[in-house]
């Protein structure tokens, strides 16, 4: 593996006829990465009032986005910005953004976060903030997950103008989701440089992305170039804790989609890009219990077409049976946390439709389920929520069995966790996780209607 000392941002562009966009990275001006986004859709038309000007704006801080792809391969000390000039605010906003970022790769790897992220401009090319109008229409990101149902049908419920967004590509699950809700999907393709698997080959630093960060500054091109307003996230309370600490370092697998995040994202687009963009999460002041009873509620026509799974990400033979009736994996962090928040919802005919057989029954899952109710171990990296949830999911199933055929996690919960808690605890659970609260990041004119 040969070392690197420094990361290039070169330069980047855009092709008005074919709508991609490509950015251009290098470490040391020896490996050179291309990345290709195509923003072109047969279903939607740009904007009247297209203008290059303002789309480079915006580009430019896709531009810094996209790179953490490449450069985990290979963390280097220096970071050389020669597509445009970074001003001091901006350099802080993302040390932030990467280092949260890349927290739990640092912590996986024994990576030393010492001498990292210092940012060198090369350039003298400077564009302003443009303000415009947008029309009052809302972007909704769709994966196959119940958080972005439950967006879905409140925003159907409310009667409000909005379309669907996938980012990268189409799969079966976001098509299912597509067809129930009967809307069209705005999909924008991604294609990263080959170069990038070269290096993973000869054995370079892999590791997932933080993808909801990179969503929101590709969101901000489309909601330019397909003039929408409000771009809608589904990300909830819980996201905003985190998994462990390390070096007096909360570390949260799911940063980007906190409001940490939401709120440093909002104010930087405000100061540089305009300020008429609106992100934000519609199920920021819910946690994932009252997610799971809206989803149970309002969802079921989704129930044998939607998954919360992360391996359909990984599944590499689609002809695989398994794979044609059954979009769950049953042995994951998150196949055992949406089990167990759905659960209390769910009659024993709704299991079966979705997960096929009862979760609490494996007993191939007892290590995994002492890690969600923190008996053991850490909160696992995975998009997975807080233990009090696990917890009080639990115990509202206990309702759903008899003593005599109590599932095998269930006696584990019994014995050894629910002990700890008087009839109070319980009930000060329960009120807790079934509000909603208020989040002054949702626009007023959308709370009004939807909640």
């Amino acid at each position: 593996m040969k070392n690197f000392s420094n990361f290039y941002f070169k330069s980047f562009e855009f092709d008005q006829v074919s709508k991609i966009a490509k950015f251009h990275y290098s470490f040391d001006d020896e490996i050179f990465f291309v990345e290709e986004i195509s923003f072109s859709s047969d279903l939607f038309e740009i904007r009247w009032d297209f203008d290059f000007k303002t789309l480079n704006n915006i580009l430019f801080h896709l531009h810094i986005a996209l790179w953490i792809s490449y450069y985990k391969s290979f963390p280097t000390n220096d970071l050389i910005v020669e597509s445009w000039l970074l001003d001091d605010y901006q350099v802080n906003f993302w040390k932030k953004f990467y280092i949260n970022w890349l927290w739990e790769f640092l912590y996986t790897n024994n990576i030393s976060i010492d001498g990292l992220f210092n940012f060198k401009n090369n350039s003298n090319v400077e564009y302003s903030k443009i303000d415009f109008e947008t029309s009052d229409k809302s972007l909704v990101p769709v994966w196959w997950w119940k958080d972005s149902i439950v967006s879905i049908e409140l925003f159907k419920k409310a009667n409000i103008n909005f379309d669907l967004f996938v980012f990268w590509k189409e799969d079966e699950l976001k098509n299912n989701t597509a067809e129930i809700s009967g809307r069209n999907i705005l999909l924008v393709k991604r294609k990263i440089s080959d170069q990038l698997f070269e290096l993973n080959k000869k054995w370079y630093y892999n590791w997932h992305v933080p993808i909801t960060g990179l969503i929101a500054f590709v969101m901000e091109v489309v909601w330019y170039l397909y003039d929408y307003k409000y771009l809608v996230l589904s990300n909830e309370i819980s996201a905003n804790f985190w998994n462990t600490l390390w070096k007096w370092i909360n570390i949260n697998h799911q940063y980007s989609k906190s409001l940490e995040f939401e709120k440093d994202f909002k104010d930087y687009t405000e100061k540089y890009i305009s300020s008429n963009v609106k992100y934000f999460s519609l199920l920021r002041g819910m946690y994932e219990v009252k997610i799971a009873e809206y989803f149970a509620k309002y969802a079921k026509k989704y129930f044998s077409k939607f998954s919360s799974c992360n391996n359909n990400f990984k599944i590499i033979n689609k002809s695989d049976k398994l794979w044609k009736w059954k979009y769950w994996c049953n042995s994951c962090p998150k196949c055992a946390f949406v089990f167990s928040i759905l659960r209390p919802y769910l009659n024993k005919n709704d299991v079966i439709e979705i997960f096929w057989e009862d979760l609490y029954n494996k007993k191939d899952l007892e290590q995994l389920f002492r890690e969600l109710l923190w008996i053991t171990g850490i909160k696992p990296f995975e998009c997975v929520w807080e233990a009090e949830e696990v917890i009080y999911s639990m115990y509202k199933s206990l309702n759903l069995y008899t003593n005599n055929n109590l599932p095998f996690i269930l006696k584990i919960f019994k014995d050894e966790v629910l002990i700890k808690f008087s009839e109070k605890d319980l009930n000060n659970i329960e009120k807790k996780l079934g509000k909603i609260y208020d989040q002054d990041i949702i626009p007023e004119e959308i709370k009004k209607i939807i909640f």
